[in-house]
């Protein structure tokens, strides 16, 4: 299917929008609902062991998608991107529940990092 280019920008936005937004709702729909798995002790830094999806989403948003030849490619690149930075919010939510809320924020950032007002220099006019 062939979309004009002001409708393959318009996906782009879409998506993002849906994965910001879709953060949000299940993160105040499962915070409450969660197992609560055995405790990480307060001075522990174990937990910020989740934040590491949210690295390498940063690496792969200002390392990898920039030097994305196609729209298609850099699609890929970008949902990929994004799917690790919400990783960290479920680890929050599964695995670190005292720390849910700073692993909630830290994946909101790291999707908001997606922001696509880059995603026009992909699509070929």
């Amino acid at each position: 299917m062939n979309l004009d280019p002001k409708q393959q920008v318009l996906v782009w936005w879409v998506l993002w929008g849906a994965f910001q937004s879709g953060l949000f709702m299940i993160y105040f729909m499962l915070r409450g609902t969660s197992i609560q798995a055995t405790p990480v002790s307060g001075s522990s830094l174990l937990w910020l062991a989740a934040a590491i999806p949210v690295l390498l989403s940063a690496i792969i948003r200002w390392l990898v998608l920039p030097h994305a030849r196609n729209s298609q490619g850099a699609l890929q690149i970008f949902i990929i991107g994004i799917c690790l930075a919400e990783a960290t919010c479920f680890l929050g939510l599964f695995l670190f529940p005292a720390h849910n809320l700073a692993l909630f924020v830290i994946s909101a950032l790291g999707i908001f990092q997606y922001l696509p007002y880059f995603a026009g220099r992909y699509i070929a006019p």
